[in-house]
């Protein structure tokens, strides 16, 4: 086993705000033992991995939508600042994208990291639920339709074929470090 995606590092981009918890976890758990068993360091905004715990789960989704109804507004900004911040973070850190959309929901922070990791020319794989065919148009216009998938288990497919070297890394988006340097 060639083993070239080991001690990478991947962001798992996603809807959080428009979903259930259950809907916006499912999808990063189930994928997540399969790209650690491939040696990839996985962030996941549901568990950030900084020494700052920064809340975005269901409480401090609850906490910003009551600071919004209640009309809290800079409470709301230096909430979702400290957020973005964070996430966007991540997106730098991160050596490739893994992203799961659904069509029919706005995911404002979504598109923002999917749009910053392409501007970083970041490898992005994007499963778009209700499959490919479903995908926003606009979208093809940023990302490859070969690297555009009907499901996060489709994404973890081609993962693990260019980890194990069936698969070429075969776009010049991917700058990945020498094993000895990550």
């Amino acid at each position: 086993m060639v083993n070239h995606l080991y001690r990478t590092r991947t962001y798992l981009v996603g809807h959080m705000q428009n979903v259930s918890a259950e809907e916006g976890c499912s999808w990063r758990d189930k994928i997540t033992p399969s790209l650690e068993e491939m040696g990839i360091i996985v962030y996941n905004p549901y568990h950030k991995p900084f020494i700052k715990d920064v809340q975005e789960g269901p409480v401090a989704l609850k906490r910003n939508l009551i600071d919004r109804e209640n009309g809290n507004f800079d409470a709301l900004c230096a909430n979702m600042k400290e957020i973005r911040a964070y996430d966007l973070n991540l997106v730098d850190r991160s050596d490739f994208i893994v992203a799961h959309i659904d069509p029919y929901l706005a995911s404002w922070g979504s598109a923002e990291e999917l749009f910053t990791a392409n501007r970083m020319k970041k490898p992005i794989f994007l499963s778009v639920k209700g499959g490919r065919k479903l995908c926003p148009l606009w979208i093809f216009g940023v990302i490859p339709a070969k690297y555009i998938y009907d499901s996060p288990e489709d994404i973890v497919v081609t993962l693990r074929a260019i980890d194990d070297g069936s698969k070429e890394t075969d776009s010049d988006r991917w700058r990945l470090l020498r094993k000895d340097l990550r």
